[in-house]
């Protein structure tokens, strides 16, 4: 149903014909991705496809290793992400929207943009190496998880702003 070199190419033309109601059950694993600039290791995914009066409902869930970097050190890092998103595509006579998706005639479906998509709407705002991360230097820029600095054993003094007194 699926191919070793994309993964997340789905023949789906068999559900033209198929009554309404009729679903089927697809799992998509991968053990790396490259979705444009979006790295991706250990993709597990399960994606329900349903018949519709409207067309096909993929209703797709997942986890994955996904590249990002930490917000503290900036050091590059797989974060595992759980993600999850429903898609209708619809039958190409029926009225629609400039973005809605459409069953393309040749029965092939490439979901590599969407999981791309919601992968990076899954992951945290706060992304962090490991929860201690101690970051950088903000004075040398020395990542501070592999080594100390000057500044850090003797750091700088917070001198009163010239002009002001303290009271």
């Amino acid at each position: 149903m699926n191919n070793r070199d994309n993964p997340l190419r789905l023949s789906v033309g068999y559900f033209y014909n198929k009554p309404i109601g009729y679903s089927r059950e697809i799992l998509v694993e991968a053990e790396h991705l490259e979705l444009d600039d979006l790295l991706v290791d250990d993709l597990q995914s399960r994606i329900i496809g349903s018949r519709t009066s409207e067309g096909l409902l993929l209703q797709v869930e997942g986890t994955a290793e996904v590249e990002t970097d930490c917000g503290r050190c900036l050091k590059d890092f797989f974060l595992s992400v759980d993600f999850g998103f429903k898609e209708l595509y619809q039958f190409p006579s029926r009225t629609r929207e400039d973005t809605d998706l459409i069953l393309p005639a040749d029965g092939y479906i490439d979901l590599r943009t969407l999981y791309r998509e919601y992968l990076i709407l899954a992951l945290p705002i706060k992304r962090l190496c490991k929860p201690d991360c101690k970051g950088l230097c903000v004075v040398c820029g020395t990542n501070l998880n592999n080594a100390t600095c000057e500044h850090q054993t003797n750091p700088p003094e917070h001198d009163d702003i010239e002009g002001e007194e303290t009271v």
